[in-house]
């Protein structure tokens, strides 16, 4: 969905009345109010779900994928450390 949006986007710039408005000044202002108060409202909403999930002891895609990279890390030292193992058995 980005990058479709992303890809009309580009498109859109290719025509000349919309480089046009968009070197209006306050065209410029507009999309930057628009991006600002884009950012303030996710911003506001990841605060709020960490919150919720804490309050209510859940689990955040940011702490699984920080649970995942201990594991990753773990089996990788397991597997190292069997390998090892096995050499030192041969020995």
């Amino acid at each position: 969905m980005k990058d479709d949006f992303l890809k009309l986007a580009m498109k859109a710039m290719q025509n000349e009345t919309v480089q046009k408005l968009m070197a209006n000044e306050k065209v410029q202002k507009g999309f930057a109010n628009a991006f600002k108060a884009s950012y303030e409202v996710k911003s506001k909403l990841d605060e709020k779900k960490a919150e919720f999930a804490d309050q209510f002891n859940l689990a955040t895609k940011d702490d699984l994928r920080t649970m995942k990279r201990e594991l990753d890390r773990l089996q990788r030292q397991v597997s190292r450390l069997k390998k090892q193992q096995k050499e030192d058995e041969e020995k």
